[in-house]
């Protein structure tokens, strides 16, 4: 085992470890940060996106102690570390790029829990990726697919809005871009009494940019095998 698979050894038992530690303490800590409930928060896709990375994983490294057998079981659980590496992408895209510096300081978008969950599990997430040697036969389908657990997941959500479920903060919504209430609704537009759009559009638009990241994750991981079979070349033409 070469010393770049040791450590990618070693970090899906991190991983595991802070995604699972994040997870628990977001539970924990689900009344001081303004939900009715513990159980409220499995209703958000961080918390979800962090329960898929955690079986996955979980599933990569219980294979890993039997090298020589479940060849197909071990590529399945691949292709969803892959898919489910972008999912995690798009937790940490939002919560950068748009839910960490605007939220309401009531959501607490600077606790440590949420630190774990939207910054240090995806960053250790994407690390692995490209540190393990593991040898991915890509298809478009693969890249494709990678929507697949977002939309499944937007699918039940909008079915629960629908019926007027609480999400926990007294709103029957997880997120704003989910709210079939609003004016925009589910595939209008509208700039009263702000800019929106319906939230079809939204999970159009999300869906696009994950297809972009798993585009951009083939395409970087391809280049990293390159560099790295010339490097082992150079090593035994030396």
């Amino acid at each position: 085992m070469s010393l770049r698979q040791k450590i990618s050894y070693i970090l899906k038992y991190i991983i595991v470890a802070t995604s699972l530690f994040g997870t628990i303490l977001g539970l924990f800590t689900a009344t001081l940060d303004g939900y009715s409930h513990w159980n409220k928060r499995l209703l958000y896709y961080t918390t979800q996106s962090n329960l898929w990375i955690i079986v996955t994983f979980l599933g990569i490294i219980i294979l890993s102690f039997f090298p020589n057998k479940q060849v197909r079981l071990k590529e399945s659980f691949y292709n969803c570390k892959y898919i489910f590496t972008v999912c995690i992408a798009m937790t940490f895209l939002v919560f950068c790029g748009f839910f960490g510096p605007l939220a309401d300081e009531s959501y607490r978008p600077w606790s440590f829990y949420s630190i774990i969950v939207h910054a240090i599990t995806p960053i250790l997430t994407f690390i692995d990726f490209y540190l393990d040697e593991y040898k991915y036969n890509f298809r478009l389908k693969h890249v494709f697919s990678s929507t697949i657990p977002a939309i499944i997941y937007y699918s039940i959500i909008i079915g629960l809005c629908a019926v007027g479920l609480d999400f926990g903060r007294g709103e029957p919504f997880p997120y704003f871009f989910l709210d079939l209430k609003s004016n925009a609704g589910l595939f209008g537009f509208t700039i009263e009494p702000f800019a929106n759009v319906g939230t079809f559009w939204w999970i159009l638009f999300f869906s696009i940019i994950m297809i972009g990241i798993a585009f951009l994750f083939v395409k970087t991981h391809h280049i990293r095998e390159r560099k790295h079979l010339k490097r082992l070349y150079m090593k035994k033409a030396s």
